[in-house]
């Protein structure tokens, strides 16, 4: 009894870990496409994780976000996509984002990726 609370215990604080810090991902997530400012950006990189979301790829997307006058931004983000939009995500095309500055940091976020 006493072994498999030992076991247990750390299993399932791991999961509340895991499970609360998905949570806070899509509420940042959802605030950038809330507050932030609407932006073309280009494709640069995409490369696919390991992971799925109901049926749904993780991927890194780089994307160069244009600033008129000022230097390009470039970041690279880690969201889902749909299977089938999986063409418009490759290098070269145009993706409509949101950007969000907040204390001197630049969030990004794609308009048209699933949050669940």
């Amino acid at each position: 009894m006493v072994v498999s609370m030992l076991i247990s215990l750390p299993l399932l604080l791991l999961a509340f870990f895991v499970i609360r810090q998905s949570f806070e991902t899509n509420r940042e997530v959802k605030r950038i496409r809330k507050k932030g400012t609407p932006a073309e950006a280009i494709v640069s990189s995409i490369t696919q994780t390991n992971n799925e979301i109901n049926g749904h790829p993780e991927v890194f997307i780089g994307l160069t976000i244009p600033r008129g006058q000022d230097e390009p931004h470039r970041t690279i983000i880690r969201t889902l996509i749909y299977m089938v939009n999986y063409p418009q995500y490759q290098p070269g095309r145009k993706v409509r984002v949101r950007v969000l500055e907040v204390d001197g940091k630049i969030k990004v976020a794609l308009e048209s990726a699933p949050v669940f």
